[in-house]
């Protein structure tokens, strides 16, 4: 069965992490395509100003009324909630983007048992989590689109992000997964791969171990200061939905990136893993 196409001006798009960033952007990006979108953020308050951007964004005489709920998508029985809460109210989501995340640096043997909890609890757990509780609506409509947001630090090895890319990684194959298992089923699945965008992730990232020192937080937050503007991730996902891709890297890096990750020889890859724990 292929999937349906995916009209934004009759869908309901939920998007987590909508508070900042590439979710905000997204959001509004849904929302200028005729979508009733759902935010969602750990911060309420941010969801809510949000919903109320897409609402100035909305089409002429767009009758949307665009919602906002505070998540945690590290809670399980909360997503659950959720997603039954939104179930009532609008049916069968038509659009997933799993947004939320957070960042972390430092050496593997630096790292806490809780700060890997805590990446993996939000980065790829949060992902299950959602994927879970708002997708059976969807498979039983024979409809819909979900996307996950990785990172081309999912298929680019470093010396100080194992933590953040292993959870990107994960959540990256987990969408080729399932993009496999529900494709029959009507339902698609995207995963997209930012490199460097500027968005206020890093003022959130845990520098762990060695790396817990104020010039690396200034040189990392000038990196991605110069970086790509979350609304070239936004235009990337509401690009992805509609042609059904299944992996999409956004920015020249992470283009670069995923060509040598198929290409290249190991060594040069774990050659230049070792050189990126110099910075």
């Amino acid at each position: 069965m292929r999937r349906p196409a995916v009209a934004l001006n009759a869908a309901t798009a939920l998007v987590t992490g909508a508070g900042s960033g590439i979710g905000r952007a997204t959001a509004h990006a849904l929302a200028a395509g005729g979508a009733t979108v759902l935010c969602t953020d750990i911060d309420g308050t941010a969801a809510e100003k949000t919903a109320a951007e897409c609402a100035e964004r909305a089409g002429a005489g767009s009758r949307d009324v665009h919602s906002s709920y505070q998540l945690d998508v590290a809670d399980r029985q909360e997503v659950e909630a959720l997603a039954a809460t939104v179930h009532r109210a609008h049916g069968a989501l038509t659009i997933l983007v799993n947004n939320a995340g957070v960042g972390m640096t430092g050496p593997f043997s630096e790292m806490t048992a809780e700060e890997w909890a805590f990446i993996r609890s939000i980065n790829l757990d949060g992902v299950v989590h959602c994927c879970a509780a708002f997708s059976p609506p969807m498979l039983a409509a024979s409809r819909g689109h979900v996307v996950i947001v990785s990172s081309g630090l999912g298929y680019t090895p470093t010396s100080m992000e194992s933590a953040y890319g292993a959870t990107k990684a994960a959540v990256l194959h987990l969408s080729q997964c399932l993009r496999a298992e529900w494709a029959p089923r009507g339902v698609g699945v995207s995963a997209i791969c930012p490199g460097f965008i500027n968005t206020p992730i890093v003022q959130s990232t845990r520098f762990t171990g060695r790396r817990d020192d104020p010039e690396a937080r200034t040189k990392l937050e000038k990196g991605f200061s110069r970086g790509h503007p979350p609304e070239k991730v936004a235009a990337a996902i509401v690009n992805a939905i509609a042609a059904n891709k299944a992996v999409v890297p956004v920015g020249f890096e992470a283009v670069i990136a995923w060509y040598a990750h198929r290409l290249a020889p190991i060594g040069l890859q774990q050659l230049l893993a070792r050189l990126s724990g110099r910075r």
